[in-house]
């Protein structure tokens, strides 16, 4: 590659199977630095939530990003204020189609209504009980393609200073 040669435009002229491997490693390591960028752009959306909402953060959602957990935030009412980045990759719905909505769109007809009761009992409970533990659930969920996915759920109620429950954070993942 000359030195005044873009490297988009040596990608363009060089054959993947002939790549040297200094260009292999060079879109590695951009493809790292573009994540590192996104994570840090969701930890600093979550703070920014944070310091809105007055709220007392537990646990370290940083580490839950990092190791590909996907995040959800939804108020008292269920409906979803912010998802993070892998919201799309697990259910194929972008965030601006899940903010607004309630988490029931992603559920159907093989999703157990009994399991969703007790979910939706202990989410109801919660603010009784100061609960310092997660609400955990594995639930059938469906993609935007109609393609069902099993989803382990722990949601975080989430209090503010003040000790004023106000929101929800769910930590999923497809298992």
């Amino acid at each position: 590659m000359q030195t005044n040669q873009s490297y988009a435009e040596y990608l363009r002229h060089t054959a993947v199977s002939t790549r040297s491997f200094p260009a292999a490693s060079l879109e590695f390591f951009l493809l790292d630095q573009a994540q590192e960028r996104r994570h840090r752009r969701e930890m600093e959306q979550l703070a920014k939530l944070a310091q809105t909402f007055d709220w007392k953060l537990t646990r370290n959602y940083a580490k839950a990003l990092s190791k590909g957990y996907t995040l959800v935030i939804a108020d008292r009412s269920s409906s979803i204020l912010w998802v993070s980045d892998r919201f799309f990759s697990m259910t194929g719905y972008k965030p601006q189609e899940a903010i607004g909505q309630s988490p029931r769109f992603l559920q159907g007809p093989d999703t157990d209504l009994a399991l969703l009761r007790q979910l939706s009992d202990d989410l109801s409970r919660a603010h009784l009980q100061a609960r310092p533990r997660p609400i955990r659930q594995q639930l059938i969920n469906y993609r935007k393609d109609g393609a069902t996915y099993r989803c382990d759920i722990e949601i975080d109620p989430i209090w503010t200073k003040q000790g004023e429950l106000t929101h929800f954070i769910a930590v999923e993942k497809e298992i």
